[in-house]
């Protein structure tokens, strides 16, 4: 065929499936040769439940009409049909006894496979002159209101709520050289593409999520083996006398395609006839870019909108989330939690990861609520300073490794936190020998405790010891007062705690929690309320920094 042809919207666009209801949609009016054929297809009858009964009771041993009408409480002449039908199929032999057909047949459930020819259409680029991995038995229109300036103006939904859509016409203008007409077996593949297409979803439709693989999702899914060569013939001229091509109707097809879920992310491209996947259409894309440069330009466009709103409802989102946390923040914590702003923002960020949800949003919570206690043991260290003298110092001898040890693990007992079964309270913290018995002599000659750590830098285990030091040390100025003993009166088994909110960062690869993800974000942010407690009841830094 080597006519020319100018594509225009006269009956409307074909649609084959719904759209999504919600979402950030790129439609496009895609150009395409519909073909009206007669094509072979091959059916599979299953056994009917009367067929299945009386197969069963003679295999069984049942094999009189009359016996076998008052097991299942039926006429005999109806069961005199059935058994003639499978003697006649080779199922029963003349005693009624199934055969080997019969017993595979009982087991399959499938009684054979039966020739049909079915009127379908199928559709073909008019660029590449590919056939859409698809058929439809009838083509169904949606009503154009308008086109102009390369765009069509639709309706959808218009038996329900309406829906106002525009959809980029691709290709308008172009007068293109129609392809040849697809061949027997490109029609038959098509045809078969769309029959397995079905199967599948069939068989997704009958999984139980709870118990597995229905009975029936199994049938479907050995119909769909069977099937996987249903429509090959054995040749191809046999194909020809058989199959009936009508003239071409030069049509336009409704595509869609949905936006990414991150920036960075291509556009998503979904099946017009709801039979994912299909990567038709974005081959086709790559294809008509040349033909259409404005193409790849409208759908980056459209694209990169979709990503804005999304960006601007997600910030709308996000602030809502974030006033309403604070007010519950400050009925929790009091008002003095403002005057907190570092406080506050990591509070509002645990929040705002809780609202999203799901695995990645618990990690983003656990993550929130363990920086609140590097925050915490930061601002303890830096304002309840270990003394420059603790009480296993030595004076101008260095104390022994084993006394310092001693006296770590003697402040955690003393303090009344649990020890931890995997390590004691030294697998809790993070120390070097050095930095311990060094730190008396280093602190007396600066006055600072950042001669001695580096608080901005300083892990959670690396700053226990000296926050416990603090706490609990005779010679520490802040050992009745220190904020650690509350805390710590409120949760006993805090180092196993943290220990398990470090875990839940990576949840994947590492959590050993049994919970569910409500449980686990609630559980962090009860956690992180009781940080914020001690953190309220200091005073607030000038200025605060997180």
């Amino acid at each position: 065929m080597s006519e020319r042809h100018t594509f225009e919207i006269r009956r409307g666009v074909l649609q084959f499936h719904r759209p999504p209801d919600s979402g950030e949609l790129v439609f496009l009016c895609w150009p395409v040769l519909a073909y009206r054929v007669t094509a072979p297809v091959l059916r599979v009858r299953h056994l009917n439940i009367i067929e299945k009964v009386v197969l069963a009771l003679c295999r069984a041993g049942v094999r009189q009409p009359e016996d076998i009408a008052a097991k299942i409480h039926q006429s005999a002449e109806l069961c005199e049909h059935v058994l003639r039908q499978l003697h006649a199929d080779g199922r029963v032999d003349q005693r009624g006894a199934p055969t080997d057909r019969g017993v595979e047949t009982l087991i399959t459930g499938r009684v054979g496979e039966e020739p049909e020819y079915v009127v379908t259409h199928v559709l073909q680029d008019p660029l590449t002159g590919r056939l859409w991995p698809r058929a439809a038995r009838d083509l169904v229109f949606q009503r154009v209101s308008g086109v102009g300036d390369g765009q069509a103006r639709l309706r959808l939904n218009t038996a329900g709520a309406p829906r106002p859509i525009t959809a980029r016409i691709v290709g308008d203008g172009t007068d293109l050289v129609l392809p040849r007409p697809p061949s027997a077996q490109e029609i038959i593949n098509a045809v078969g593409a769309q029959r397995k297409a079905e199967l599948a979803r069939k068989a997704e439709r009958f999984t139980d999520l709870r118990d597995g693989r229905t009975p029936s999702a199994s049938t479907v899914e050995r119909d769909l083996q069977a099937l996987s060569t249903e429509l090959m013939l054995p040749h191809d001229a046999e194909v020809r006398q058989v199959l009936d091509i009508g003239r071409p109707a030069a049509e336009y097809l409704l595509v869609w395609l949905e936006s990414g879920s991150e920036p960075g992310d291509g556009p998503q491209v979904r099946d017009p006839f709801g039979l994912d996947p299909n990567p038709m259409l974005r081959r086709l894309l790559a294809d008509w870019n040349r033909e259409d440069p404005g193409l790849a330009d409208a759908v980056s466009q459209a694209t990169d909108d979709s990503f804005a709103r999304i960006r601007e409802n997600y910030r709308t989102v996000r602030e809502t989330v974030g006033r309403a946390a604070e007010i519950r923040l400050v009925q929790q914590l009091g008002n003095e939690v403002r005057r907190r702003p570092g406080t506050l923002k990591l509070l509002l960020g645990l929040e705002e990861a809780a609202a999203r949800g799901g695995e990645s949003g618990i990690e983003s919570v656990a993550r929130e609520a363990y920086r609140l206690y590097e925050y915490l043991l930061r601002r303890l260290v830096a304002e309840y300073p270990p003394p420059e003298r603790p009480s296993w110092d030595a004076g101008n001898q260095t104390a022994a490794w084993e006394t310092v040890k001693a006296a770590l693990k003697r402040a955690a007992k003393t303090l009344g936190l649990d020890e931890p079964h995997d390590g004691g309270y030294l697998g809790a913290m993070s120390f070097s020998r050095t930095a311990m018995l060094g730190y008396p002599e280093a602190y007396r000659r600066t006055h600072d405790i950042r001669a001695v750590i580096s608080l901005d830098k300083a892990t959670i285990r690396q700053l226990l010891p000296y926050a416990l030091i603090a706490a609990v040390d005779p010679n520490s100025p802040h050992h009745r007062d220190h904020p650690l003993r509350a805390l710590v009166g409120a949760r006993s088994g805090l180092l196993i705690e943290l220990d398990e909110l470090g875990r839940l960062r990576n949840r994947g690869s590492h959590n050993t929690r049994d919970a569910t993800v409500e449980e686990d974000a609630e559980w962090c942010r009860l956690l992180a309320l009781d940080a914020a407690r001690v953190l309220v009841s200091m005073p607030p830094p000038p200025p605060e920094r997180t």
